[in-house]
C-alpha cells in the first residue's frame, strides 16, 4: 500500500515427470503432475490507499481479477454442493489469472489456500470478505486422480491379476484332473497372460505388425483391381486405368482403378 510497489499476482509452476519402467516387460510409463504455488494479491480500495496512476490502474486490474476468481470458486463450489444450477458456465477465461489456474482450481488436482487477514477493526470488512472468499473455496471438491501412462496402468493391472489367478490355482481345491474349477482358472490365466503380452509389446513390434497389416491389404486390393496411391501417381506400364478425382486436393489422385483387357461401356 504505498506508491514505490508495484501489484500483482504470481504464479510459480513446476512440472515434475516421473519416468518408470517395469523390469519383467521393459514397458515404461510416465506420471506427471504439475505443482503450482500462487501468491495472490489482496484487494484493495482507492480511498484507503491514495494510489493513482500506474498503482491505481494495477490496483483495479487486481480486484477485477480477484472479482474473477470469486465467480469461478462460486460455480465450482456450487457444482460441488449439486445445486441445480442453469448456468453451469465457468467463466475461466475472463481473466488470466483464472486461465493460468483452471486445472489447480477445478480439475485433477489437490488445492490448499491460505487466508491471510487483519486484525484491526479499519480492517474488519476486508477481512469479512476474506473469510467469505475462504469458506467459498472451502466447499470446492476435487476427485484427483494419479497421471498415469494409460499403458502402463493396464498393464499393472493385468499383472496383479495373473498373480492373483495363479494363487487361485494354486490354493483351489481341485477334485480331479478335469475339474471345473481348476479348468475355468485355467482359461482366466491363459486370457490375461495373453492380454499382458500383447499390451507389453513394444512400439517396433507393432510398427513391423502393421506395415505386414498394409502389405496384405495392398496385395487385396489389387487383386480386386485397385490401387492406392501414397501420393502422386505410379501406374504399371501398359495398363488402362481411371484415376480418381475428390474436391479435397489432398485425396486427389490416390486410388488407381486398373481396367481389364475388353472393357464394354455404353447402351449397347
Amino acid at each position: 500500500m504505498n506508491s514505490e510497489s508495484s501489484r500483482s499476482h504470481a504464479v510459480f509452476s513446476v512440472v515434475l515427470t516421473q519416468t518408470l519402467t517395469d523390469a519383467a516387460t521393459g514397458v515404461s510409463g510416465e506420471k506427471v503432475a504439475r505443482l503450482s504455488l500462487v501468491d495472490l494479491a489482496g484487494s484493495e480500495r482507492a480511498v484507503k490507499t491514495g494510489a493513482v496512476g500506474d498503482r491505481l490502474k494495477e490496483g483495479s486490474n487486481i480486484n477485477k481479477s480477484l472479482t474473477t476468481l470469486g465467480l469461478v470458486i462460486s460455480k465450482l463450489a456450487d457444482q460441488s454442493s449439486g445445486k441445480t444450477n442453469k448456468d453451469k458456465f465457468v467463466p475461466y477465461r475472463d481473466s488470466v489469472l483464472t486461465w493460468l489456474l483452471k486445472d489447480n482450481l477445478g480439475g485433477n488436482s489437490k488445492t490448499v489456500m491460505v487466508a491471510t487477514i487483519s486484525p484491526a477493526a479499519d480492517n474488519y470488512e476486508e477481512t469479512l470478505s476474506t473469510l467469505r472468499y475462504a469458506d467459498r473455496a472451502k466447499r470446492i471438491v476435487n476427485h484427483a486422480v494419479v497421471n498415469e501412462d494409460p499403458n502402463a496402468r493396464i498393464i499393472r493391472e493385468l499383472r496383479q491379476e495373473v498373480e492373483a489367478l495363479k494363487e487361485m490355482l494354486k490354493h483351489a481345491t481341485v477334485s480331479g484332473a478335469g475339474s471345473p474349477v481348476g479348468e475355468d482358472v485355467h482359461e482366466k490365466l491363459a486370457q490375461s497372460e495373453h492380454l499382458m503380452k500383447e499390451m507389453s509389446r513394444t512400439w517396433e513390434e507393432k510398427l513391423v505388425e502393421t506395415g505386414r497389416i498394409q502389405s496384405e491389404r495392398q496385395q487385396a486390393l489389387e487383386k480386386m483391381g485397385i490401387s492406392v496411391q501414397a501420393s502422386g501417381i505410379k501406374v504399371e506400364k501398359n495398363k488402362y486405368y481411371l484415376v480418381n478425382l475428390n474436391a479435397d486436393p489432398s485425396l486427389n489422385e490416390l486410388l488407381v482403378y486398373y481396367l481389364k483387357d475388353q472393357v464394354t461401356g455404353g447402351r449397347g
